[in-house]
């Protein structure tokens, strides 16, 4: 079963821009007012990917601006991205529980549309060459429901989309759906105490490995501690493990992207920062190098250099 982030209720993401005539009627229509605003992006913009949350769907038929589109979708964009193209390959990229499709219009008129060629029933979209210009994005489903949906705008290719949204449910791996170890706890910009700590026994029997390519050490299938964060400002955030044993860090973000440590906190300790940190729920694994559990320290910070 596709796992995704969920950070926020779906009431949240209806922004009050977002009305019933947008979304009822008529065709696509890139004059109206987007429903999710609008976002300007620069070659080599970060983070990469860009991510935005917003509900999929509509009432106007996506093939009444291009023939074989699937889907419906709002009257309005959901999104439009002003971007400044430069040499890379411009990428768009959809994930949700259901079925979803995508449509865009780029700013020399050209339509684009797609269902599930990001794998697992996702859409994806890869404009190679593109220019520089406003591209209108629509957010499609096959009925009447609306989805929660998360949109992915990126440089780095498709390939790295594509991978970055693979099922990580398999009970072989790290699980994001399991019941975290030893709990979680709701942390908002500025909070305090800073560092925020939770003594945790590292460690488990699977290889972070099989969450993502690269990563070291053993973890538990289920994350060890979950944090909802909610951000108010612009501090970046920070996982650290303290340990008298070399332990390891794994960390799942709301975009479901995964980050790994071993050493950068210094002492055989992992560190791992976010930067320009979103809002929602971070899973959070601590691993070994061997079968046996370590008694450690997890710090969750906004003040680290």
């Amino acid at each position: 079963m596709k796992t995704i982030a969920i950070v926020t209720a779906a009431a949240m993401l209806l922004t009050p821009g977002v009305s019933l005539a947008q979304k009822s009627g008529g065709r696509p229509d890139a004059s109206l007012e987007p429903n999710y605003g609008t976002v300007t992006l620069r070659n080599g913009f970060t983070p990469d990917p860009y991510t935005k949350e917003m509900l999929a769907g509509g009432s106007v038929q996506a093939s009444s601006v291009k023939s074989g589109c699937e889907g419906l979708v709002s009257a309005a964009p959901d999104l439009q991205v002003n971007y400044r193209a430069g040499s890379s390959d411009l990428t768009f990229k959809l994930t949700a529980s259901e079925d979803t499709t995508l449509l865009i219009s780029s700013p020399n008129g050209r339509w684009y549309c797609d269902d599930d060629s990001g794998g697992d029933l996702d859409p994806l979209i890869t404009i190679s060459s593109p220019t520089s210009g406003r591209y209108n994005v629509w957010v499609g489903t096959y009925n009447d429901s609306m989805v929660q949906s998360t949109l992915m705008v990126s440089e780095l290719g498709a390939d790295a989309l594509v991978s970055g949204g693979e099922d990580h449910s398999d009970s072989d791996g790290p699980d994001v759906d399991l019941t975290p170890n030893y709990g979680s706890v709701n942390l908002r910009a500025g909070f305090t105490p800073d560092p925020y700590t939770k003594q945790i026994l590292a460690g488990g029997s699977i290889p972070a490995a099989r969450a993502k390519s690269g990563c070291v050490g053993n973890v538990s299938a289920a994350p060890d501690f979950q944090v909802f964060y909610d951000r108010a400002g612009d501090a970046d955030l920070t996982f650290k493990n303290i340990s008298d044993s070399d332990t390891t860090l794994l960390v799942n973000t709301p975009n479901g992207r995964f980050y790994c440590d071993d050493d950068s906190g210094g002492d055989l300790n992992p560190k791992v920062t976010i930067t320009n940190p979103q809002n929602g729920r971070y899973d959070i694994w601590v691993g070994t190098y061997g079968d046996d559990m370590v008694q450690s320290t997890l710090q969750v910070t906004e003040l680290d250099d």
